[in-house]
């Protein structure tokens, strides 16, 4: 039995130069409120409280959080301070803690589950101040240059425009 079925998909060209181009945005894109992604963290912490398994949706993810704690601290060796953007349970600062010892955090987040659970882990690790701010991370009340590091690993994705 032969039958000559038609692919229902595109051809790819050959040269990945022709390639159309799919811009990494655009203003139909359906992006979480801040209220859903707050409500959403609220109720995730103890799965992003594993710096092995939280980040399920992005492969190698601990290895991403190594990777760019180890740039940080190469980048800025004589830092004092970071400011964790979108700090979730505390993983990025906790890896930068493994660099730059007795590091100051500002820890920022919508969540304020998130918040609380940073906050224990990061201060039984350092000896340096730990505050927390729970806010939307496009409306900070920082001044500039406030901070040494500014850390925001996980949390860009979640902006609407390129504006943001």
């Amino acid at each position: 039995m032969s039958s000559s079925i038609v692919p229902p998909y595109r051809s790819v060209p050959k040269n990945s130069l022709d390639a159309p181009i799919r811009p990494a945005y655009n203003d139909d894109m359906e992006k979480s409120s801040v209220d859903e992604i707050r409500t959403r963290f609220d109720g995730d912490v103890e799965r992003f409280s594993n710096r092995e398994t939280g980040q399920t949706s992005t492969m190698d993810a601990a290895l991403a959080l190594d990777l760019l704690a180890e740039t940080a601290a190469r980048a800025t060796p004589g830092a004092r301070s970071v400011l964790d953007v979108g700090c979730g349970a505390g993983n990025g600062t906790l890896a930068l803690l493994e660099r730059l010892p007795g590091l100051n955090a500002m820890l920022c987040d919508l969540s304020a589950p998130m918040l609380l659970r940073a906050k224990a882990r990061v201060s039984a690790v350092t000896a340096g101040s730990v505050e927390t701010l729970q806010a939307d991370i496009r409306k900070l009340p920082l001044a500039p240059e406030s901070f040494d590091l500014i850390y925001a690993a996980a949390v860009l994705h979640h902006l609407r425009t390129p504006a943001e």
